[in-house]
């Protein structure tokens, strides 16, 4: 007998949850301007109060994560996997050293505080060499699904693979098509076959026909290339544990250092069968070359996954991201049932280790294509289906409440906070930049309230937290130059300007290609309009130039 948690009804009945609330929020300002004009007017002090604190917390954190970013990317993570593994007490002498050198003053020890976690982990492992794992036993598997992709967008992803700082014997690359595109994908796959067969471990090609019952998306396709690749890696013996397995699509990028410190981050955590392991996307692929509001998107997006990362009690998975294969197995690989399987993978883990998991930041770059399409106008479409896309992890919210409701171990605390950030994330993302844009609109309306004091003063507090919020942006303006690729020979130095005043198109951008797709996106979901998976295309103009 169906239990009343797993019926069609309450399913519908959280499924309009999230999209009611942003319309509650949306129009509350219009409903009570008039009759409440006071309530209303002091909602919109204390909420813009509210992201003027909020744009300083996220530049504090912004600049912390450039320094992180900066520090990884310089640093030789695979010198260290090999000394650690060799000696834990040479290891733990040697970077104590280097620790103390390095911070003289309390200033240089905020500018290394990644390395100083670095021996506080250390320390914590003296005199245990059997807990850390060897280097060498370590084999990293990068599944690659594509769709619809040319060869130029597959031959940047794998040879930033063959330039990685980790052995290219220790590493495997599954990639797997689409059997609805399977004349694209056997030219593509021969070519790329061609050129990097005896580059890895092993290169295996694979193709994925539809299965009644799934939903057509990224996640049945790595799950039945996972289920084969099973076969080769129990025919080589290797032990799930030591193998690591990253999730990439077609245009990702990674920096030459992210499985080298994805290894040393797992081989010295005793708990490492509970951590997923999340790099930095970075959405600078062809940046130069997209129109300035795509530019912004990107930004925008790239710079959140920076800001999540320095809260790691926040993060969640998002695009590329790493398991173990002994976690995968527990989770049955990844859901075939949604088309945003990278963000439901959390707590797909989550639930299946009873809240007991942990997400670890890399603080490493894997680059992804900025929105890009032949026409000005397709690549605004295609920027507004990619996010209603993302935004669609909103039907997430059904799948955490029913499994709360299935695991009373879990403490109700962790529960509520846990039930609470999904909920808000996802109402604050589609409605905030709204409210900020036009709650003020509906008083406008009421001249004698707008004629009295109150009004007068709220207006002007409202006013200037605005424009002081503006420091923020210089700061993200400072982080972007700092992360900016180098610009391609065919541009000018002009061409710096419009990097620059791009940032005048932060707020439409906000509006149109953030907050009205989420909007959009959790109506459907509302209405029971389920969202099709969609692609995003891949054009490229320029060679990718990545920092190494």
């Amino acid at each position: 007998m169906e239990s009343w948690i797993d019926s069609r009804g309450f399913q519908r009945f959280l499924e309009i949850i999230p999209g009611l609330s942003v319309w509650i929020v949306i129009i509350f300002p219009f409903v009570f301007a008039y009759p409440f004009p006071l309530m209303v007017a002091y909602f919109i002090l204390i909420f813009n109060l509210y992201w003027f604190l909020k744009a300083f917390n996220i530049a504090r954190h912004l600049i912390n994560g450039l320094y992180h970013m900066k520090y990884n990317m310089r640093t030789d993570w695979y010198e260290r996997c090999e000394a650690v593994s060799k000696d834990l007490p040479a290891f733990q002498k040697k970077i104590e050293e280097e620790y103390k050198t390095k911070t003289k003053n309390i200033f240089l020890k905020i500018k290394y505080r990644d390395l100083g976690k670095e021996v506080e982990e250390i320390k914590n492992l003296e005199g245990r060499q059997e807990l850390v794992k060897d280097c060498k036993d370590i084999i990293h598997l990068a599944l690659i699904p594509m769709w619809n992709e040319d060869f130029q967008i597959l031959d940047g992803t794998f040879n930033y693979l063959k330039e990685s700082n980790y052995p290219n014997d220790k590493i495997m690359v599954v990639l797997t098509g689409e059997a609805r595109d399977a004349e694209n994908f056997k030219k593509v796959s021969k070519e790329i076959e061609k050129k990097y067969k005896n580059v890895f471990r092993n290169l295996l090609i694979y193709i994925h026909e539809d299965v009644v019952g799934e939903v057509r998306g990224k996640g049945a396709n790595m799950v039945s290339a996972a289920r084969k690749m099973m076969k080769v890696i129990e025919a080589d013996g290797l032990n799930p544990e030591n193998v690591l397995v990253t999730t990439l699509d077609s245009d990702h990028i990674v920096h030459n250092e992210y499985f080298s410190k994805l290894t040393y981050k797992y081989i010295i955590d005793p708990d490492r069968d509970r951590k997923t392991y999340q790099p930095v996307a970075l959405l600078f692929n062809g940046i130069w070359d997209a129109p300035a509001p795509n530019r912004v998107a990107a930004i925008a997006s790239s710079f959140w996954i920076i800001v999540e990362s320095m809260r790691p009690y926040r993060l969640k998975t998002f695009a590329a991201h790493t398991q173990s294969l002994k976690t995968l197995l527990v989770t049955d690989f990844w859901s075939t049932q949604t088309i945003v399987e990278d963000g439901h993978q959390y707590f797909r883990t989550y639930f299946a280790f009873n809240g007991n998991i942990e997400m670890v930041p890399l603080l490493l770059p894997v680059y992804q294509d900025c929105v890009l399409d032949e026409t000005l106008l397709k690549t605004f479409k295609s920027q507004y289906l990619q996010r209603r896309r993302w935004a669609w992890g909103a039907s997430d919210f059904p799948f955490v409440v029913k499994n709360f409701l299935k695991h009373p171990e879990i403490p109700m605390r962790e529960k509520a906070v846990q039930t609470f950030r999904q909920y808000v994330s996802h109402l604050s993302w589609a409605s905030s930049s709204l409210l900020l844009a036009s709650a003020w609109i509906p008083l406008l309306f009421n001249k004698p309230f707008m004629d009295s004091v109150i009004a007068h003063n709220v207006t002007a507090y409202s006013s200037k937290l605005a424009i002081i919020a503006w420091v923020g942006v210089f700061f993200s303006v400072w982080t972007y130059i700092a992360l900016l690729p180098k610009k391609p020979e065919k541009y000018s130095r002009f061409r710096y300007i419009g990097m620059v005043t791009q940032w005048l198109f932060t707020p439409p951008v906000a509006i149109l290609l953030s907050s009205i797709p989420s909007v959009d996106a959790q109506t459907r979901l509302m209405l029971g309009k389920y969202l099709e998976w969609f692609i995003t295309p891949k054009v490229r103009k320029s060679k990718v130039m990545i920092d190494k």
